[in-house]
């Protein structure tokens, strides 16, 4: 993972063990002209650079041949980056301009040899929905392994129209379930993971299910009754065999936009009543990385079962967040959130692998 909190996973479960938050850059609202927040990946990579170091980085140096490997694509920045670099070259977008996801896909899979390549673009669940994809491909023989790789790079377009809608915060305090929160903080990111059924020689989670799907209540939210979230919550439980007394920890999606928060906190409280488990959320040290959260924050939280973060505004969240640092036992189980902008809400059920249980 290359995330704002290191350019690769390990520095980033240093920074969180030692409570060293990113730095944030900044960009110009131009509605407003005003400064907003943006948490960047340090290094200067480009987009191709990042990708081919974290497949090495997964893979190995001298991986072997991938031909029973599919890859998973997944985001929401397609190459929008890459298109506005173009178009100020150029002067303006022209129609010959535009190209897609699958071409990023599908020139990996060409450089590296993978079998296939698919891509997925369901908003803030594309990389979680690239998870259960995968899982779904392995379950069916149709693949020995899926490798999952996901990325948000800095795009004007997805700043300025954050911006716009008033979803970005002013102050720079990211603060999911604060009662005067002011919005999310973008984040950059590029993340890989490598899905099997048979684990690798250093195995670090157990995907034990999951679910997904769309509130179509909306055109742009989930229902703020909770309800939606609920049901995607239960089903994901159904599908590892477990109860909701059986979850370990709960790791929130926790946007800190208003409509978010709210259809979380009471989603969450419809599922475990009063005897909720311990609460993290992640978001505040990596940004909102859209498409790519549901891979980072994944590998942040079970590489951290240890040591998560305590939240300062505890004692006034919507939600019981830890006031103090968590340690949740190594072979606990999770539960993590992932919802999306249009109403596609996806929850994993996940339990790190320990040198006991590979």
């Amino acid at each position: 993972m290359h995330s704002a909190l290191g350019a690769d996973l390990g520095t980033a479960n240093q920074a969180l063990r030692t409570g060293v938050g990113p730095h944030a850059a900044s960009f110009t609202l131009h509605e407003l002209q005003e400064p907003r927040p943006y948490l960047s990946v340090p290094g200067g990579e480009s987009r191709d650079e990042h990708f081919d170091r974290l497949l090495r980085e997964t893979l190995g140096e001298a991986p072997t041949a991938l031909d029973d490997c599919l890859l998973i694509v997944a985001s929401t920045s397609l190459d929008i980056d890459e298109l506005e670099a173009l178009a100020e070259r150029s002067g303006g977008f022209h129609p010959d301009h535009s190209t897609s996801l699958d071409l990023i896909a599908e020139q990996l899979r060409d450089r590296w040899g993978f079998a296939a390549a698919f891509t997925l673009n369901t908003a803030c669940t594309s990389a979680a929905n690239g998870l259960l994809y995968g899982a779904r491909m392995l379950g069916a023989a149709l693949y020995r392994r899926v490798l999952v790789l996901t990325f948000e790079t800095p795009s004007a377009i997805a700043q300025q129209g954050f911006g716009a809608l008033g979803l970005v915060s002013p102050s720079g305090n990211y603060r999911p379930f604060h009662p005067q929160r002011d919005g999310l903080v973008l984040g950059e990111a590029y993340a890989a993971a490598l899905l099997s059924l048979q684990p690798g020689p250093a195995p670090l989670a157990r995907l034990l299910g999951g679910f997904s799907a769309c509130d179509t209540s909306s055109l742009t939210n989930t229902r703020e009754d909770g309800s939606h979230i609920e049901w995607v919550m239960r089903e994901a439980l159904r599908s590892a065999g477990v109860s909701a007394e059986q979850i370990g920890l709960v790791k929130p999606h926790g946007t800190a936009t208003g409509a978010n928060d709210r259809a979380e906190s009471n989603g969450v409280r419809l599922l475990f009543g009063e005897a909720l488990p311990p609460l993290c959320v992640l978001k505040p040290w990596l940004g909102h990385t859209l498409g790519a959260c549901g891979l980072t924050e994944t590998l942040l939280l079970v590489e951290n079962l240890g040591h998560l973060p305590a939240c300062d505004y505890a004692a006034e969240a919507l939600l019981p967040l830890p006031a103090k640092a968590l340690s949740i036992g190594e072979d606990s189980l999770l539960l993590a959130n992932f919802f999306g902008f249009g109403g596609n809400n996806a929850s994993l059920v996940l339990q790190r692998c320990t040198g006991d249980a590979p």
